[in-house]
């Protein structure tokens, strides 16, 4: 039989998937507690990602790198704002390609374009490094889709290979307009009304230490993620790997980085007698 949360209360922080994630906790048996932490701040005015458009659709790019399906959807819809939608289409289908992950492959399928290079799970920047070793990139004018601040390992992995690196921010994560959930949220830790913690990706770390530390709160919070009764769960190595940078506990991360994964992991964890 499958593990249950039994009514558990396990809050999130996940913004874009806020009710698939709130459906997943309640068909496990638990009850969701939403606390969005972030709100996307897309650059589509952003000069850098206007020329790049501009290089693709010149055929100055030999090879794009694509790491998020929001930043790969952004690019698309940024060419079509400047009316260049199908060029752009057509010339990033005659260049290599690498996606990251499903996420980004999902959009490059949907508008037909073919994928070159997909790293193995859990899809982070060494699996992606790994996965293109053999690739031939000595003077190579790479493109790299980032998202939030750069992505300092992979651009200096590339540039180690001879490729010429130029990385572009489609989109930013910034504050929800509306902090109001998450300073309920670390009130609540406080009080042990929470027993489980679920981070989906690293941006969500760095926001709530920000919220909490605005509000005054940064040492509760600390506390109160510290507490053995917490259960923190991490969706895979990327996110766990801010957790620990900030000193975060993990008590939970999934063999596969999937949200479904995640909450199973999580109700196993939480059973009685575990």
């Amino acid at each position: 039989m499958a593990a249950s949360l039994s009514g558990k209360v396990v809050a999130f922080l996940e913004s874009r998937m806020q009710s698939e994630m709130a459906g997943l906790i309640e068909r496990h048996g638990g009850t969701p507690y939403p606390a969005p932490v972030l709100q996307e701040v897309y650059l589509k005015d952003s000069p850098e990602v206007r020329q790049l458009i501009q290089d693709i659709c010149a055929e100055l790019v030999d090879v794009v790198v694509l790491l998020t399906g929001v930043g790969t959807q952004a690019l698309v819809e940024t060419a079509a704002d400047m009316g260049l939608e199908q060029e752009f289409l057509r010339s990033l289908n005659t260049r290599t390609i690498i996606a990251r992950s499903p996420k980004p492959a999902r959009v490059l399928r949907h508008h037909k374009i073919h994928i070159d290079v997909m790293p193995p799970e859990p899809y982070t920047s060494q699996d992606l490094i790994q996965a293109i070793q053999d690739m031939d990139l000595s003077e190579k004018e790479v493109a790299v889709q980032a998202y939030g601040g750069p992505n300092t390992f992979l651009s200096r992995s590339l540039r180690e290979s001879g490729a010429n690196v130029q990385e572009v921010t489609l989109y930013t994560w910034g504050l929800p307009e509306d902090t109001t959930p998450v300073v309920r949220l670390i009130d609540d830790l406080a009080l042990g009304a929470i027993d489980a913690m679920a981070f989906t990706s690293q941006p969500q770390v760095e926001n709530l230490l920000i919220v909490a530390a605005q509000m005054g709160k940064d040492e509760s919070l600390r506390k109160s993620l510290d507490q053995p009764s917490l259960a923190i769960a991490s969706i895979g190595p990327v996110c766990s790997r801010k957790l620990r940078e900030k000193n975060i506990k993990i008590d939970v991360e999934p063999e596969h980085v999937h949200m479904g994964n995640l909450i199973v992991a999580l109700a196993e964890h939480l059973e009685p007698g575990d």
